[in-house]
């Protein structure tokens, strides 16, 4: 039987051999965009283990190619395709290294009845060494689209040290059925789900930071009430029925709380509540308005919208209430969304009549412009990685859902989808 001291040891050389890898991929990556130009990935076709099946090989080749669009989409790395099969022979590489790339990806599939086995790895084509594999396991009836995602994530995470966003999801309402419905679709517009079923009007819905619920505002019962959906089993639950608004509801940073608005037969204002809906705080006290809130990252600092000045406008002040304070600002504002970073706010402004996107830079106070009037364009969402928005746009004649990076460069659509859709909220990374 093996003794402590001897377990201590195996544990801190595998420990060793993990970093050493890690940091190998990384070390690559680093000397590479050192030069100001991004990294050449080849990205190899998965091979299936001997004996494979037709649909194996199927999986093998979806997975793949939704694997490379989620690296493409990453934007940090140039892609290189149409190299062969990488079985460990150095012609191989030879070839590759002439495509131009720097590193390949590749991949072996094995499939019994019941899981699938990939094993990623990734070749410095120059070095001719190998500078890091991992072993992902799925259940059979997993798609080949969670497998791509799950593999391309890990990838940025081994060659940037940030891991990918592929594997999320942005939910939002649509109203194709007639009413308004919430919807969650791939952060690339596939697998779109419709999660609710309430012949009303249910919009503004908000991922937990945890991923775990998504809360939302309902009328099907005649009163803006908030609700839950549970991610997992799609049980919707009631948080608040109070009387009156429950409305622009958002969770804190660590999942315990939730910011909204209410009117409890008074002026509508901020309140906070318990998972649950239980009262904990009101923290605002105004005779008008205050809706929108947006937490901070650190859950410190707070976003909102206020009427204070006779028409709405950005506000911050601190979680508890205390030191409210307007951003200057020259129209009408709605929906901030504090980036992940904590170092920008997203919001939507009315300017020349039409409603655009802009960011307020938290530390320098600059408000910069980031759509210019191609339609209507607002419900600003950030990527959980600060790198993308989500936003609707009216630029092609109906509400659409849009993405852009956070410069406002490379807008484009996410999904064609039927009906006009509203109010987008991207979730934190899945799985």
């Amino acid at each position: 039987m093996m003794n402590k001291k001897y377990l201590v040891s195996v544990f801190f050389v595998l420990a060793s051999v993990a970093v050493t890898a890690s940091s190998a991929s990384r070390d690559v990556y680093l000397k590479l965009t050192a030069h100001g130009r991004r990294l050449d990935l080849g990205i190899a076709d998965f091979a299936v283990a001997r004996g494979g099946s037709v649909d194996d090989a199927k999986t093998a080749r979806q997975s793949r190619d939704v694997a490379r669009d989620d690296l493409i989409f990453n934007r940090a790395f140039n892609i290189v395709e149409n190299g062969p099969v990488y079985t460990g022979k150095d012609e191989e590489l030879r070839y590759w290294e002439r495509l131009g790339a720097d590193i390949i990806l590749f991949g072996e599939f094995r499939a019994d009845t019941t899981a699938v086995s990939v094993t990623a790895r990734l070749m410095d084509v120059a070095g001719r060494s190998e500078i890091w594999s991992k072993e992902f396991l799925f259940d059979k009836k997993e798609s080949p689209r969670k497998i791509a995602h799950t593999i391309a994530d890990e990838v940025a995470l081994r060659l940037t040290g940030e891991r990918g966003i592929a594997s999320t999801k942005i939910v939002f309402s649509n109203d194709a059925s007639g009413s308004k419905e919430i919807y969650a679709m791939d952060y690339d517009g596939h697998n779109l789900r419709r999660l609710t079923d309430e012949h009303s009007i249910a919009l503004l819905p908000k991922f937990s930071p945890d991923g775990k619920e998504i809360i939302y505002t309902t009328y099907r019962f005649g009163n803006p009430d908030l609700y839950s959906i549970n991610v997992a089993t799609l049980e919707r639950r009631a948080v608040s029925k109070i009387q009156g608004l429950n409305t622009a509801a958002v969770f804190s940073p660590d999942s315990e709380s939730i910011l909204l608005t209410q009117s409890r037969g008074e002026s509508p204002n901020l309140y906070l509540l318990d998972r649950d809906g239980s009262l904990i705080k009101r923290l605002t006290r105004f005779s008008g308005i205050d809706t929108s809130p947006s937490f901070s990252p650190t859950g410190n600092g707070v976003a909102f919208i206020s009427n204070r000045p006779g028409y709405p406008q950005l506000y911050l002040m601190s979680a508890d209430g205390a030191d409210i304070r307007r951003v200057s600002t020259r129209g009408f504002c709605d929906s901030p969304a504090w980036s992940p970073r904590g170092d920008r706010i997203a919001f939507a402004m009315i300017t020349d009549g039409k409603h655009n996107i802009f960011v307020y830079e938290v530390s320098g106070g600059r408000v910069l412009q980031l759509t210019f009037g191609e339609g209507n364009n607002e419900n600003p969402a950030w990527s959980p990685d600060g790198r993308y928005i989500a936003f609707t746009s009216t630029r092609n004649s109906k509400k659409e859902l849009f993405r852009m990076f956070a410069d406002g460069s490379s807008p484009s659509r996410v999904a064609d989808i039927p009906g006009r859709s509203f109010t987008p909220h991207w979730s934190p990374r899945l799985y």
